[in-house]
């Protein structure tokens, strides 16, 4: 029984890689750049998700790096604050209007690269 239930998750790792890194659903040759206080926030893995009103008044989902990598280039949880107002460029989805997955962040002046 223990060798199945190891055999089925080892079957399962690519399907949830291959279903995770599906960036191609993302418009890069149609960037854009959102400005908006910050409705929700979810530091945690695999990527870190924000909720943003724009200024034209629609609700936008904002996908980010990994909790790791914003650590790394010093965009911690305590930066993103529910009410504060960022700045975010990148790609919308394809797939799911409103969704935007973010290259870059600027929070209080300052700009964090997430890629």
């Amino acid at each position: 029984m223990r060798r199945l239930s190891i055999a089925a998750f080892a079957l399962a790792l690519p399907a949830a890689a291959l279903a995770h890194h599906g960036w191609g659903s993302y418009d890069a040759q149609n960037p854009v750049t959102l400005t908006g206080p910050v409705k929700t926030l979810e530091f945690a893995n695999p990527h870190v998700h924000v909720d943003i009103t724009a200024a034209d008044g629609k609700e936008w989902e904002l996908t980010f790096a990994p909790p790791s990598r914003m650590q790394s280039r010093g965009a911690v949880e305590s930066l993103i604050k529910v009410g504060s107002t960022l700045t975010a460029y990148g790609y919308p989805s394809r797939v799911k209007p409103g969704e935007m997955r973010a290259e870059w962040i600027e929070v209080a002046g300052k700009r964090y690269e997430l890629r």
